[in-house]
Parts: C-alpha cells; structure tokens; sequence
C-alpha cells in the first residue's frame, strides 16, 4: 500500500456482515488502485470484525479501525481523521462502487479546482441487488430545500474537510457539513450514477421521518443565519432536538409539512419494490399528522410521483398503468 495513496475510502460499520463484503470488494477492484479503505467498526457484534480481518490479512490496502459504539457520526469522524490522501470518499457498507467511480470523480476534481465536494447519481437496488430506479446527480446541486447530495457518493478534499471541522450532530450530520461546504468551496455531482444504493424495507416509519425533517431543518436555519453573518447557533451542538428547534425558529407546522412530504416519496418507493403493505402504513400514519391532506389524497400523490419517474426513466409500461391508477378516483 503507498504511503500516500490518492484516495482515502472511509466506510463506518455495524453489525454489516450480510451486505460488507460485496461493498469492500468494489472498493478494491476499483480501476482508481491507489486508495486505502479505512473500515470504522462501530461496536458490532456479529461476524463483521473476523470478516474485516480476513480482508484486512488479505490485501494491505485495508485498514481497520475499531471502536465502541459511538454512533455514525464519531465514526466518521475517527475514519477521516486517519485518511492520508489529499481526497476522502465515503461509501457505506451496504452499497456497491461503480467499478470506475473513484477514477472518475478524482478525474473531475482534478479538472475542478474550485469544487471541494463532487457527488454522483445512485442506481437503487432492493436486498437482492436488483435494480429498480435510477437517480441522476444534481450537477448543481441546490441546498437551499433539500439535501440534493447522497452521503456515500460523496469525495471531498481533506484540506477542505478538516478546515470545517469535520462532521457533527447526531442526525443531519451529511447535509450539515453540505452547507458548511457550500459556504467556502464549490460543490458539484457526476449526473451518472457511481453507486448501487441498496434500499431495506422497515426502514421508514413516521418517527423516523419526523427526527429526519426535524434535522434538515434545523441545520437549514444554521446556515440562513451563518449566511447573514451572523454566528453559527450550532456551534457546540450535538443533539438536535425540539429545544434546538425553537431557538432556531424551525416551526413545529414546517416539521409535520416536511414529514408528510417524505412519507408520500417512500411509500411511492415501497410500491415500487412491491411493498405494499409497508406503503400503505406509512401512508396511514403519514394521514394522522397535524394539518396533513386526507389519506386518499395522499395516497394519490405517491402513485403522481411514481407516474412521474417512470415517465422520466421511459418505462412505457409503467407509465400507463400508474397513469391509469393515478385517473382513479
């Protein structure tokens, strides 16, 4: 392994044997060869860390850390705190390198100077790996209302990164540090997709929903103020809760707007990958929340936005019928 490989691959786990293996191995096989993987095993407890040793024995290139369980965000810090390359690339445990994605992003930001932080498009695979929906990169990304950047497409500059301090907070830790990028440096995405994005079922449930929104927009109204010069209100924060929330004058009505949102996108996802059952719940419990449309109305927004991206991607097919559901009172 160099002493100063060109990319710094960081990869936190827990209890990730099912899916780590396939996710290292894209990471080795990349046609970019000169990387290190550092591995941050984050307390697991099943057969993750004799896994990582064999990986580790096998091929020079792997580093692995391992620590108590901290939480994703000490993870990553501890990870990118060990990098030795000039560029850091995050990629989860779960997922699969395009074989050429550390090539082509090293490429682009050689052409770039003035990007710090590039992303990419992701392939959306169910457990199985198969492929069910494509999303290109934004190559302008726009933070302003949502987080346009997919944390493991991501490969940031070091210099850059440790500038701002690294990550923080104990959610919205990726679109946090987005903004903090956007503040100083560009930042930029491939449109073509560098991942395989792996999709769990049970993974979405309105409280779930409800911690995420209540993030984004606290680390939103961080950076509106920031951006009026104003100092930064989450400095020295690590939780975000509803006492950050009213400092920051996030309305509790914006959070339960923000859930219901989020809800209709993934049970319009869940119906994708034949989980009907699951999109139907979040639907139901999406329908409970204060001020939200009736729950057909909802209901008929998923299948709009499912008609939408099968529009957008060609399926013919799918087109017509979500379109004849859609027509359905």
């Amino acid at each position: 392994m160099s002493a100063s490989p060109s990319v710094s691959v960081v990869m936190p786990v827990r209890d990730g044997e099912r899916f780590l293996g396939e996710a290292v191995e894209s990471v080795l096989g990349q046609t970019l060869a000169d990387l290190e993987l550092i591995v941050v095993d984050d307390g697991s407890t099943d057969g993750t860390p004799a896994l990582l040793a064999g990986l580790a024995r096998r091929d020079d290139r792997v580093r692995v850390l391992t620590q108590a369980a901290g939480g994703l965000t000490a993870a990553l810090n501890a990870g990118c705190a060990l990098a030795r390359a000039p560029l850091i690339a995050r990629m989860d445990a779960d997922d699969v390198a395009s074989p050429d994605r550390l090539e082509r992003q090293a490429s682009r930001l050689d052409e770039r100077p003035d990007v710090a932080l590039l992303g990419g498009g992701i392939v959306l695979v169910d457990e199985r790996g198969r492929e069910f929906d494509r999303e290109p990169g934004r190559v302008v990304p726009d933070l302003s209302r949502r987080n346009e950047v997919v944390h493991g497409t991501v490969v940031m500059r070091a210099d850059a990164f440790r500038a701002l301090g690294g990550y923080r907070l104990d959610q919205a830790e990726d679109y946090d540090l987005w903004l903090r990028f956007d503040e100083r440096h560009g930042i930029a995405a491939l449109p073509e997709p560098v991942i395989r994005y792996r999709f769990h079922p049970g993974q979405f449930s309105v409280t779930r929903l409800e911690r995420q929104a209540l993030g984004s927009l606290c680390v939103r109204a961080a950076a509106r103020d920031r951006r009026a010069g104003r100092p930064d209100p989450l400095d020295g924060v690590e939780r975000l809760d509803a006492e950050v929330a009213a400092r920051l004058r996030v309305p509790r009505e914006e959070v339960d707007r923000c859930v219901v949102e989020d809800a209709v996108q993934w049970a319009a996802t869940l119906r994708r990958v034949g989980r009907e059952a699951e999109a139907d719940a979040l639907l139901d419990a999406a329908a409970r929340v204060p001020g939200a449309p009736p729950r057909r109305a909802l209901a008929r927004r998923a299948r709009l936005l499912l008609l939408k991206r099968a529009a957008r991607h060609g399926r013919v097919r799918e087109s017509a019928r979500q379109l004849a559901g859609w027509a359905r009172p």
